[in-house]
């Protein structure tokens, strides 16, 4: 079984959060939100099957219980991602999504080749386990694990900023959404796959 990496990037006030609640609430299959910025995150008292928790032993329990959005609040975002590929390797019948906003401070440039989110990009996908990464400036992450990304969402107008990372990958300006709440998501050849609007339910 596959599961495929995902890059959401753009401006702050873009609309990548709102996509990755959406992302977050309607998968299929378990979500991990690692919750290190103390995100405002569905848990159970929006949603029947969502839960926090804060602990690996938790995030089992939490599973094993039949939950499917699970908000992982925690100041150890590397502990949550180990923990929740963890879990994600023993889920046989359907992938584990770990969503990591604010990755870049997660998976700085130059980061040690044995940092979670690193090795989940690089080793997970064959295990059922798919990463969503969440950064303004893709710039600012280990280049290495990103060529193990299948998909690039970008939500919203792009700002003067993004000009170099926009040159560095190749990525056709003409494509890139002009508005907040707007995306466009491209393959690894950064061909158009899809455009839509975050719903407002999500922001």
């Amino acid at each position: 079984m596959k599961a495929y990496h995902t890059l959401v990037t753009g401006d702050s006030g873009g609309g990548k959060t709102s996509l990755c609640r959406e992302l977050h609430l309607e998968a299929p299959y378990v979500s991990v939100w690692i919750n290190h910025t103390a995100e405002r995150v569905p848990d159970g008292r929006s949603r029947a099957d969502a839960k926090t928790v804060r602990s690996p032993s938790a995030l089992r329990q939490a599973v094993d219980g039949g939950h499917t959005a699970l908000n992982y609040r925690t100041t150890d975002a590397h502990e949550a991602i180990q923990a929740a590929r963890s879990v994600g390797w023993y889920q046989t019948d359907e992938p584990l999504q770990i969503i990591v906003d604010e990755a870049s401070g997660v998976m700085p440039d130059g980061c040690d080749d044995d940092n979670p989110l690193k090795r989940c990009l690089h080793q997970d996908r064959d295990r059922g386990v798919r990463a969503v990464v969440v950064t303004q400036d893709p710039s600012d992450l280990d280049y290495t694990p990103l060529k193990n990304v299948k998909y690039w969402a970008w939500c919203g107008a792009w700002s003067t900023f993004h000009d170099g990372f926009i040159r560095y990958f190749n990525i056709p300006r003409d494509e890139l959404p002009g508005e907040p709440h707007a995306y466009t998501v491209f393959d690894k050849r950064m061909s158009v796959l899809y455009c839509g609007e975050t719903q407002e339910a999500y922001a």
